[in-house]
């Protein structure tokens, strides 16, 4: 085993090391494609592709989940329909049904917070639990992580990997080691040594690049990182090399950005994962107006006006980033809300260029509800016949689906993510 840089020694300041694992980490297996199995008797045991298409007949498209059964040909989420059909000659290919798939999300969500009031929906298939305050409840977080486990196998018919571990980083990774339907606890004595071993490119984050980079130094193992100087990663990486610093290590500042039920509405935010991450400035902008055109819509809905927009990147599945500003009014329209998100963005094209965003995501806070009275922007008097428009647009999606009207440069978005992937209000 390679020799570790002390945690004094380090160039950077640190996040204190975690004394004991409360956090969970819930990853479902072959998540769409488990759901269609269970679903549909005939898939069961067959090699079985989720496409991400408007025709899963044609060679368009790229595979949204495979099961296990086509994963032993090599075939997985990102890769291209007409190569995944190169492949399985015999498999079945089927258009995904993300409606049913962010329901069932919400029923595994609804399970976890039986055990747990902080509940974070990381992904679609993916959930980080912090039992600090109620393990003394059930005998230990790994009790409460296994009630979970088999609440989800008993009530859903579905399996999870689950990882503990004293932060998200290390839960996230524990999460891995015995997939599918694995269970692994990681405690902070065994960091960092258990790390040490392992693959570098198995820290989360570092993709294809970043690992060509570390063969071309000798870095093949996270223990070998652990030994790379602290400097030389800044150097290189900028703020990402102080993260794989600490990842390197097993020490993750990150919280479970869950939050207590039965309080007031503080924020309205729709998040979008983007897999292995996106780089087309356009597209992330489109997605960008998609999630916001969802953001207003709630808020109208609930009778929220609201001042703070703000932008949240995650990139490169290494960090996180949020920029906020506060307009002089408040609004619930997408045509408010938007420009100020792509002005945020804008700002960060240089990390978007160097760290493709895994994850983009818009919220609306410093609410206020519609009856407490509110100063409004001369600009809502003014385009008083753009405010019947959204009425009206209101109305049609109220009777007939959210997807009856929509821009038109949203058409393809629309099409391709049928609904908001992930949906917040922070309480």
């Amino acid at each position: 085993m390679t020799g570790f840089i002390p945690r004094d020694s380090a160039a950077v300041d640190s996040p204190p090391l975690a004394t004991a694992s409360d956090i969970i980490h819930l990853d479902m297996d072959a998540y769409f494609a488990s759901v269609e199995q269970r679903d549909m008797p005939l898939y069961r045991g067959r090699p079985l592709v989720v496409c991400h298409t408007d025709d899963p007949n044609s060679l368009r498209g790229v595979v949204s989940a495979a099961s296990y059964e086509a994963r032993t040909y090599g075939v997985k989420a990102g890769v291209s329909v007409l190569e995944a059909k190169k492949v399985l000659k015999n498999a079945i290919f089927i258009a995904g049904n993300y409606d049913k798939y962010l329901h069932t999300t919400r029923q595994i969500k609804e399970i976890c917070r039986r055990y747990s009031d902080i509940v974070e929906v990381y992904s679609v298939d993916e959930l980080f639990i912090d039992a600090s305050k109620v393990k003394h409840l059930f005998g230990g977080t790994a009790r409460v992580a296994l009630e979970i486990k088999r609440a989800i196998q008993n009530e859903l018919n579905l399996t999870a990997s689950v990882g503990v571990g004293p932060n998200k980083l290390v839960a996230k990774m524990a999460s891995e080691f015995n997939k599918p339907d694995g269970f692994t606890v990681i405690e902070p004595d065994d960091l960092p040594d258990v790390f040490a071993p392992l693959p570098v490119g198995d820290i989360v984050g570092v993709g294809r690049r970043m690992k060509r980079h570390f063969d071309a130094i000798g870095v093949k193992t996270i223990g070998d990182l652990a030994d790379v100087p602290v400097d030389y990663l800044t150097a290189k990486f900028g703020i990402v090399g102080a993260a794989l610093h600490n990842a390197s290590l097993g020490i993750d500042g990150s919280v479970v950005a869950g939050r207590q039920a039965r309080e007031i509405v503080k924020s309205f935010g729709h998040t979008h994962a983007l897999g292995s991450g996106i780089s087309d400035k356009r597209e992330l902008k489109r997605l960008l107006l998609g999630l916001t055109e969802g953001v207003a819509r709630r808020m109208r809905r609930e009778g929220y006006y609201g001042r703070a927009i703000t932008l949240r990147l995650s990139l490169a599945r290494m960090f996180s980033i949020s920029r906020s500003k506060t307009t002089a009014y408040f609004t619930q329209e997408a045509k408010d809300i938007y420009p100020v998100a792509v002005a945020l963005f804008d700002r960060e094209s240089e990390l978007v260029e160097q760290y493709p965003p895994t994850l983009i995501g818009v919220s609306v806070s410093r609410l206020i509800r519609t009856e407490d009275g509110i100063q409004l922007s001369v600009f809502d008097i003014i385009e008083r016949k753009n405010k019947e428009l959204t009425v009206a647009v209101d109305a049609i999606r109220d009777k007939f689906g959210e997807r009856a009207v929509f821009r038109a440069s949203l058409d393809t978005w629309k099409r391709q993510h049928h609904t908001v992937p992930r949906l917040e209000v922070a309480k």
